[in-house]
Parts: structure tokens; sequence; C-alpha cells
């Protein structure tokens, strides 16, 4: 059985840098695993590292984190990633589906 650590849309700079922006808590599950993870995305295994950067986005000093992969850049922006612990308790898992639509009005 999986354990589900977060979703989130996938960003317009995950294609080009192939880095995924992961929660501060998702980061220190991941770490648990060690700084280079065996990944999973969409099915496309590859090696990742979780990576930390300040940032400047808010007056006061903070870091963003990420998941670092050269399969990232396959993941479409606007998707939703599912950001797992696979079975074997050691991989990481991220699937992507398209976000859902709101019911039309009609």
């Amino acid at each position: 059985m999986s354990e589900v650590l977060e979703r989130r849309p996938v960003s317009r700079k995950t294609a080009r840098d192939g880095k995924h922006e992961i929660s501060a808590g998702t980061a220190a599950r991941l770490l648990t695993l060690g700084t280079s993870v065996d990944v999973l995305v969409d099915g496309v295994a590859d090696r990742g590292t979780v990576a930390s950067m300040p940032c400047t986005c808010r007056p006061e000093a903070h870091e963003h984190w990420f998941l670092e992969a050269p399969a990232l850049r396959a993941m479409e922006v606007g998707r939703v990633a599912t950001t797992s612990i696979a079975g074997d308790g050691r991989t990481v898992d991220i699937r992507t589906t398209a976000p859902r639509q709101a019911p039309s009005e009609g």
C-alpha cells in the first residue's frame, strides 16, 4: 500500500528545470529515505534528489523544497501530481492526472 504525501499542480517551470516543488513536510519525509531516492514518474524509473532553495518571494527569509529528477521534465503543466511513497517503502511514486473540471452550468 502506498503512502500519499501530497497533491499539487505541475508548475510551468518543471518541464524546463526538472524540479517539482514539494512541501517542507513532504521534503522531511522523503529525506528519511536519503538525499538521493528512486523515483517513478508516470511509470518512468529515475533517480532524484531532494533539495531546498532560499527564496525572497516574501519579506521573511524562507526556503522552497523540490524533488529534482530528469524524468520530471515530462510532466505536463497544469496536471495534478500526486506524490507518494510506493508500497516498497523506498520509491517515490509521482502520478499525474488531468485537473478536475468544475461541473458546467446549463
